[in-house]
């Protein structure tokens, strides 16, 4: 078998790996950005093809996976790699798919699991790339449900970012898929320098020793990346550097080409403009991107009309969710050649795209999160600065922290030489997972399932410590079994029942005298049996009696924990299997399940959506009111429900246009929060009617340029809202147990909204 060929020799951990590929084992590779773990994953594919077997090659992000399409079809063919996203399907019956860990996860619902559906046969590696994205908040559930259902002979290529805790998912994986191999590194082919950017002044940020610059420290300071109470350092705070001024002194010390990383898209379009008048380009490279540019505009009309062209032109750009696919892939394929010196970029440039350069520049240690603003965790500052350094480029790469208001240069050293947090499970039950799973399974399988989870490994780890003190007293109270008796064996707590009764009937005598009862005689007959038999009991007149009620005291109050700590761990163990059930109890009560759990055909509708409620999406699509829709408004209904608002209240306002329609899917919406309340089941309902004009002016034939003048959105949010408009109604067109109406709108919707830019067009 012939080995991937490279520019340089393979590193120790690439061999490593390689050897347990060539071993057909499964393997974790942690190592950072930057370090080549694609030479990995294409050693696996061309095992494979030499084999005649096929590979799959999963990624979170399409930009990526269209990178790695193009990318591989360059290496190893086009017609061995075909690529399959949501929208885009080509060449599906390669030996080579590159595809989102979504549709992966999608294919293994449709077989029962531990066999091989016809699609999947021949399958022997499946790679999970950005592996770290398994502690994500919102997806990490896709790739740990992959995990679990993947066939057992399939092997496991998993590619993460540096993380703290790579063992404990190796543990994982080899406990419910199979033996499973840890390759993991801190090398770096291109060390990293870090440096301080204030006062128009380039610092080194820290010493060879990791300890602060000596010069960068404040008078508040009072240890190393120590904060206040209010999470901060304190220091002497000051207006941020202006970006053009950093720029410059990175050209200045030839440190360019530069990510430059915003965190917001207005920001980076504003910090861009700031750089215009900047000379980077010498006279040859002047010529040649506007060679470059001019080509490109003459054949796409999309860069010929974008705003900051000229801006392209003097080597500065920005990179961010907001633009054109075709202007996001002219920035990039200009910044490969050299001939962008500096892009600014909100975080999507480091989340594995293959932008490398010799400089990153982070402008904040801060980011607004859902709760406000926050510090970059250390896991964020790797992954960016991990862009820093190109391989047979540059010796070394450069990371560049900017002073802003709200921190101090020890707080971004703090962060230069933390190690990346632990990846931490989110795995949750959705309404998509529980009907597929009982599609094939009962119950009794399924929580076995769910208890394969990286979740439930996780809840056992934090269980660990109230397990041991369970076990612990559960010990102490075998040992607490043994008497203290210094003869025969007595019950301690027999003998004082006995004395109870002694004493009760000593009070019925006593009372029966004063009333001259004949009951008297019988009661007399009784407090003679009962003393002779205390008299005769082993503990009367025991030494050790005193110990020994101590001793029962203590085995009461221990039973008590051992039971409350039983069913603390039951509660806890049984968390995961609990959403479960309660989503299953929902759907019973709706009849999306038979008496015997099985989808009705109404599941299987809500069963074939793929969105984060499609419980609220069934709901919708199967009532009445959308049958009566034209089929703009239709394509608005269903929008409004995948697409999420950017108002801060996460609501939008509906115009009197569309005020009727708002109302009648806010009923819906209300009805399914109801019913979700009464369940417990947390799941977002969410009604956006900010974007039924883009849809509707979209669908009513305008053009791309007259459409985003009739709207204040970015071209990016517009083309992102429109093409999950067109997924949405794609999905609906094909659910066969539907109305058949309702997917005449959809498939009506289809036809209008597909067309450039909305339509992809993979090359």
């Amino acid at each position: 078998m012939s080995i991937t060929k490279t520019k340089f020799e393979l590193d120790t951990f690439q061999k490593e790996a390689i050897d347990y590929i060539k071993e057909s084992k499964s393997v974790i590779v942690s190592a950072p950005t930057g370090a080549g773990k694609t030479v990995i994953a294409k050693e696996a594919i061309r095992m494979a093809l030499d084999e005649g077997k096929k590979v799959f090659y999963t990624a979170p992000l399409k930009a990526l996976i269209n990178q790695k399409f193009l990318e591989f079809g360059q290496e190893f063919g086009e017609d061995n790699v075909g690529i399959l996203t949501g929208d885009t399907s080509k060449n599906r019956d390669a030996k080579v798919i590159v595809l989102t860990t979504e549709i992966y996860r999608n294919m293994l619902y449709e077989t029962t699991f531990g066999s091989i559906d016809p699609y999947l046969d021949q399958l022997k590696f499946i790679i999970f790339d950005e592996f770290h994205y398994l502690g994500d908040e919102s997806r990490g559930t896709v790739w740990e449900e992959s995990i679990i259902y993947s066939p057992k002979d399939v092997s496991i290529v998993a590619l993460s970012a540096t993380i703290n805790n790579p063992e404990e998912i190796q543990d994982w994986i080899t406990e419910v898929h199979g033996e499973c191999a840890l390759v993991k590194t801190d090398y770096r082919p291109v060390p990293l320098h870090h440096f301080y950017f204030k006062e128009e002044q380039l610092l080194p940020l820290i010493t060879p020793n990791k300890k602060l610059n000596p010069k960068l420290k404040e008078r508040n300071d009072n240890r190393f990346g120590k904060k206040n109470k209010f999470g901060r350092s304190g220091g002497n705070f000051m207006k941020a550097a202006s970006p053009d001024k950093v720029v410059a002194e990175l050209a200045k010390k030839n440190m360019l080409p530069a990510i430059y990383f915003v965190f917001s898209r207005k920001g980076c379009d504003k910090y861009a403009l700031e750089c215009q008048d900047l000379d980077l380009l010498s006279v040859d490279e002047q010529k040649e991107i506007n060679k470059i540019i001019d080509a490109e505009s003459k054949s796409h009309s999309f860069i010929a009309n974008y705003q900051h062209l000229d801006l392209i032109r003097k080597g500065v750009a920005s990179h961010h969710s907001g633009l054109l696919p075709a202007v996001k892939l002219l920035i990039e394929d200009l910044f490969m050649r050299g001939l962008i010196k500096v892009v600014f970029s909100t975080e999507t440039l480091a989340a594995g795209i293959n932008m490398p350069a010799k400089t990153t520049v982070i402008s904040s240690i801060e980011k607004r999160g859902d709760h406000g603003f926050r510090e970059l965790k250390a896991s964020e500052f790797l992954q960016m600065s991990g862009r820093a350094g190109r391989r047979g480029m540059d010796d070394l790469g450069y990371v560049v922290t900017v002073k802003s208001q709200n921190q101090t240069a020890a707080d971004a050293a703090a962060l230069a030489v933390a190690k990346a947090e632990d990846i931490e499970s989110n795995f949750k039950a959705s309404y998509e997972m529980v009907l597929n799973l009982l599609t094939n399974h009962d119950l009794k399988e399924i929580k076995e399932l769910i208890f394969k989870s990286f979740g439930h490994s996780l809840v056992l780890r934090d269980l660990a410590p109230m397990l041991k003190d369970k076990s612990s007293l559960e010990n102490k109270l075998f040992d607490l079994q043994t008497p203290l008796c210094p003869g025969e064996i007595g019950d301690l707590q027999h003998y004082k029942s006995l004395q109870d009764k002694l004493d009760d009937a000593r009070k019925k005598k006593k009372k029966f005298e004063e009333s001259m009862s004949p009951e008297v005689t019988d009661m007399e007959e009784l407090l003679e049996i009962l003393t002779l038999e205390a008299q005769n009991y082993p503990c009367n007149g025991c030494p050790k009696q005193k110990p020994c009620s101590k001793q029962m005291s203590t085995v009461k109050r221990f039973r008590k924990k051992v039971k409350d700590l039983g069913l603390t761990i039951k509660e806890r163990e049984e968390t995961y299997w609990q959403d479960f059930e309660r989503i299953v109890a929902l759907l019973k009560e709706k009849k999306y399940l038979d008496e015997n759990n099985k989808p009705t055909e109404l599941g299987k509708v809500c069963a074939a959506i793929r969105s984060e409620n499609s419980f609220f999406i069934t709901e919708l699509v199967s009532s009445d009111f959308v049958k009566n829709l034209s089929v703009i408004e239709f394509a608005c209904v269903l929008a409004s429900v995948v697409i999420e608002s950017r108002a801060r209240d996460g609501s939008g306002r509906a115009k009197a246009e569309y005020f009727d329609l708002y109302e009648n899917l806010k009923l819906v919406a209300r009805n399914v929060v109801k019913t979700q309340r009464s369940f417990k089941v947390l799941k977002p309902v969410e009604v956006n009617s900010d974007i039924y004009s883009v849809v509707s002016k979209w669908m009513e034939c305008l053009d791309w340029e007259e459409l985003m003048q009739a709207n204040s959105s970015d071209d990016g949010d517009a083309l992102k809202a429109l093409r999950r408009t067109l997924d949405i109604c794609k999905q609906v067109s094909k659910l066969g147990p539907l109305d058949k109406k309702v997917k005449e709108l959809a498939a009506q919707a289809v036809d209008i909204i597909e067309k450039e830019p909305v339509l992809e067009i993979t090359t």
